[in-house]
């Protein structure tokens, strides 16, 4: 029931009991009325399995109910509503929520050292650095974090990305170079690593794929009620600059070896995958805009993994399997493919009406609520406050708390809730929690 029912005064009547009554207006259609006497716990019960059998049907209710007192029929009332927001909750599909998410989730300021390294090259490069996430699962816990982005680079044999240049500089020169991103001997060994930028913007909470993986999962099975985690993640295989190390590329090989690497930590039934969404479906496309994606409480607890890469990256992650058949990752690709599902819009001021459009016709599209620390440095919530009402499912900052050195901007839904329902694609329901207490 997706109404305000409102109780009315208790009146007495010829049997000396009391009525609590909901109405619908005139013409409504309704369920069959009943009765039934509140005495006790089990009748209260009675009563919720009553209310949802009649939701159940699709329609309105209207319903007239009889207690034997006033106190039964306020605590009935009171499982009632419970209820009814359950039953809309449970309504929904994944794609019709909006969480918020944090833009290179990994990260952590460089060092005072590095810093001014980088900012010799300009102060604007090195104000853009600086800002630092806690721990992934710190973040899902105190910060209602719902969608991270992690930046991987391949290193099969290990130790590619251990001895940071900056640093060796900084040594050279007998100043401090800050801590030893490779104390626990995690770059050493081979796999994927995450990180910013070689040699520069180096500093990680999740120095491993595997590592960040088992922060998710062990934090997800503790909370099996969490709403879908988003991780998208950028594969790095080219440099900016050929005074930086420069990373090796993503091949075939790399391609199948970090989805290795993620079915290591990651049991296959704890992703939700292209191939799961699209069903009997042609194509992912095709099931997102006829079918749409799953219910919402059908894929509490599960994790889905998202292709940052619009590149070369991209196309042969789909040369592999066109269809993305057994594959983990969705990919951002143009809106007439038939693999496309979800989109990455970065700049909400001059996309807004795109994003809207996309998430009306049951596309996920992640944006960003501010750009290199500028919206902090000037609190300014314009492009915030654009974002959240784009109805893009996934809004990402690199402030979800205020960082105080620079002013009070930080990007939060109302009442701080980790995911609430969409404004676009789920209108007029509110901002209610759709995770409770978590």
């Amino acid at each position: 029931m997706n109404r305000v029912l409102r109780p009315l005064r208790p009146r007495a009547d010829r049997s000396g009991g009391g009525y609590s009554r909901m109405r619908e207006p005139r013409g409504t259609p309704t369920c069959p009325p009943f009765r039934m006497t509140v005495e006790n716990h089990e009748g209260t019960l009675m009563m919720r399995l009553a209310s949802e059998a009649c939701a159940s049907r699709g329609r309105p209710c209207s319903i007239r109910l009889r207690f034997a007192s006033w106190p039964a029929g306020l605590a009935a009332w009171l499982v009632l509503m419970g209820a009814s927001t359950a039953s809309a909750q449970d309504g929904l599909r994944w794609n019709q929520i909006q969480v918020i998410g944090s833009h290179n989730s990994y990260h952590i300021a460089p060092a005072d050292g590095v810093r001014s390294l980088i900012a010799a090259t300009g102060e604007k490069h090195a104000q853009g650095l600086d800002y630092t996430h806690p721990p992934l699962a710190q973040q899902f816990s105190e910060r209602g974090i719902r969608q991270v982005e992690l930046d991987l680079f391949h290193d099969p044999e290990g130790g590619r990305y251990a001895r940071p240049r900056a640093r060796e500089i900084l040594r050279l020169k007998g100043t401090d170079a800050g801590p030893d991103p490779d104390a626990r001997g995690e770059l050493g060994r081979p796999g994927l690593k995450i990180f910013h930028v070689p040699d520069i913007d180096f500093r990680s909470t999740a120095p491993t794929l595997t590592g960040a993986l088992k922060q998710v999962r062990e934090w997800s099975d503790a909370h099996p009620r969490h709403v879908p985690l988003f991780i998208l993640l950028e594969l790095k295989g080219s440099s900016d600059s050929p005074l930086l190390s420069r990373p090796l590329p993503f091949d075939r090989k790399a391609l199948e070896g970090m989805e290795a690497e993620i079915l290591s930590v990651l049991d296959r039934s704890k992703i939700l995958t292209p191939a799961d969404v699209r069903g009997d479906a042609a194509t992912l496309a095709e099931a997102v805009r006829k079918r749409g994606w799953p219910l919402l409480g059908a894929v509490r607890g599960r994790i889905v993994l998202a292709l940052d890469n619009e590149d070369a990256v991209r196309d042969d992650y789909l040369a592999m399997h066109p269809r993305l058949d057994g594959q983990l990752l969705f990919v951002s690709v143009p809106e007439d493919h038939p693999q496309a599902a979800w989109f990455k819009i970065n700049d909400v001021i001059a996309d807004f009406d795109r994003i809207r459009n996309l998430v009306a016709a049951g596309f996920l599209v992640r944006t960003r609520a501010d750009i290199d620390t500028r919206e902090a440095r000037s609190n300014d919530p314009t492009r915030r406050d654009r974002a959240l009402a784009s109805g893009a499912q996934f809004v990402s900052t690199d402030y979800p708390v205020a960082d105080p050195r620079l002013s009070s901007y930080c990007v939060q839904l109302p009442g701080r809730v980790a995911a609430r329902p969409n404004p676009v694609s789920a209108p007029g329901r509110g901002d209610s929690d759709l995770e409770g207490n978590r």
